[in-house]
């Protein structure tokens, strides 16, 4: 019976030393991950964007040209809407289309733009809280997934779920307010600069 007891409880400590050391190496990646996206000067990134609002949904695909100062998002699709771009700075909203500029103003707590979405999702990866890490199957692809913690300038709370393959390149991200996903973005196209030397970092990857 003891040589039994003793048994388990040397199961027990090995399986919790397996997953304390589970953790602490997504806790590393994560802290890498993180300071990649800090020292982003720059990265152009394509999405396919879901959008949930209540029962309806609705897609677009964008291109985000992103820096940490100022962004500029395109509309590729749907056709009608293809053309009409924003220019985000801090939270104000400017759109254009056919040369027509539109102040939209803020973008903060609930009433935000399709627009937004990307260029905070990039934000979120380099100055989020990082709330929860842990591994996830997308697709069939093996990823690490971590969900960070943003508070806008009004106070309301943002948690940005990403999923980053083994080369850290961010293949999908979740936006969820108020406890509701508002927003999901399926990165097809990802390129991006670090402000030490300049080099692209992930490498140019299309999906």
């Amino acid at each position: 019976m003891r040589k039994a007891l003793l048994f388990a409880l040397m199961m027990t400590l090995c399986l919790s030393l397996t997953g304390c050391g589970g953790e602490t190496a997504e806790k590393q990646e994560t802290e890498e991950l993180q300071m990649k996206f800090q020292n982003l000067s720059a990265a152009t990134v394509e999405a396919e964007l879901t959008c949930h609002y209540g029962d309806e949904v609705r897609t677009y695909t964008l291109r985000c040209s992103y820096t940490p100062e100022e962004s500029t998002v395109e509309v590729l699709a749907p056709e009608d809407l293809a053309g009409i771009s924003a220019t985000l700075t801090g939270e104000a909203l400017t759109l254009q289309y056919d040369g027509i500029l539109l102040d939209a103003g803020t973008y903060s707590g609930t009433e935000i733009s399709p627009m937004w979405a990307v260029p905070s999702m990039l934000r979120a990866m380099g100055q989020g809280y990082p709330l929860e890490t842990g591994r996830e199957a997308l697709g069939e692809t093996e990823c690490l997934r971590v969900t960070f913690e943003m508070t806008s300038s009004d106070g309301g709370k943002q948690y940005t779920a990403v999923w980053f393959d083994e080369n850290g390149i961010p293949l999908q991200g979740e936006i969820t307010l108020e406890e509701t996903v508002v927003y999901t973005a399926v990165l097809t196209q990802f390129t991006a600069e670090e402000t030490d030397n300049g080099a692209a970092y992930p490498p140019d990857v299309g999906g």
